[in-house]
């Protein structure tokens, strides 16, 4: 059991899959099962069940995951140490992502990264407000983009963005209204996410205290999805103002109450691993800030023109 095949472990356990781990490590996917089956063979044990769907940890392989994960973390903190100690900046830099942010802010990352810190390698990750928050509590992910929600409080999220939810439709549907009561939106078939998401639970939460019955017709955890439906006239939907596809979608934002959204910086690092990364996480928390200030003022100009 060595460094490399740690490192082989973790990104399999990850992805699901030899094949998918195999491309974003660049090595032949034969290279990697020689690797688990060198290391079962040393530990006695098997490692990942393995059907047509892909491969998930035994009860042997977790605690064999949580040790990679150990061994992995620790060289990280040396080698950021001893960065640090040089005055460097951190090599690589592990950036969570929503889906909705996703789409918008990686380009404009990476290209502040490599005009700023050309040797700095950025890995991108996507997941749900929860999956990055258990991704930033074991150390997978060094800064990420979420919304804010109790699952991220004891991180210190700084909020980089403040937004309120616009019911979208068809731009080919009925006309919305400039502004609309929360109460009305029981007239509306939605497509909301699950229930595993903070923006759902908050949305039947003040449904519940206002007394109002929602009508969601389709649950949808892919934003993708929920803009195809909404565009296609399917079904409403509600979303930030950024997410709103104006040449094909309109809207109108939610009031009495209004739902306000908070999209967080959450950078949960300290020592020599924070002094490396500080310079790359303040120019990405002033680009984020660039992007949303610039989508803020297209998406206003487009809502004013909507038809």
């Amino acid at each position: 059991m060595n460094l490399a095949s740690c490192q082989y472990l973790i990104k399999i356990a990850e992805h699901g899959s030899l094949s998918n781990a195999a491309v974003v490590l660049g090595v032949t996917q034969s290279a990697l099962s020689r690797a688990i089956r060198e290391m079962e063979a040393e530990l006695g044990v098997s490692i990942f069940h393995r059907d047509g769907r892909g491969v998930s940890l035994t009860e042997d392989g977790k605690l064999v995951m949580e040790a990679a994960s150990s061994v992995s973390s620790a060289l990280s903190d040396l080698r950021s140490t001893l960065e640090a100690s040089r005055g460097q900046v951190a090599k690589e830099i592990t950036v969570g992502l929503l889906p909705s942010t996703a789409k918008i802010l990686t380009v404009p990352l990476m290209v502040r990264l490599r005009e700023e810190f050309p040797g700095t390698r950025m890995t991108i990750v996507e997941g749900a407000t929860g999956h990055l928050a258990e991704w930033l509590n074991d150390g997978r992910v060094d800064v990420a983009v979420t919304n804010d929600s109790p699952s991220i409080k004891r991180f210190n999220p700084e909020p980089v963005v403040t937004h309120h939810l616009h019911l979208a439709g068809s731009r080919g549907g009925p006309r919305l209204p400039h502004e609309i009561p929360f109460a009305e939106l029981a007239s509306y078939p939605l497509v909301t996410q699950t229930r595993t998401h903070a923006t759902r639970r908050e949305l039947d939460h003040i449904a519940h205290e206002q007394g109002v019955r929602l009508n969601v017709a389709v649950e949808a955890d892919s934003m993708v999805a929920i803009v195809q439906l909404v565009a296609a006239g399917l079904a409403y939907s509600l979303l930030p103002h950024f997410a709103v596809d104006y040449s094909t979608m309109q809207s109108s934002v939610v009031t009495n109450p209004g739902i306000e959204r908070h999209i967080c910086l959450v950078t949960p690092l300290a020592g020599a691993r924070s002094q490396s990364l500080g310079p790359v996480i303040r120019s990405f928390r002033s680009e984020i800030r660039k992007v949303y200030k610039r989508i803020s003022s297209d998406s206003a100009m487009a809502a004013a023109t909507q038809v």
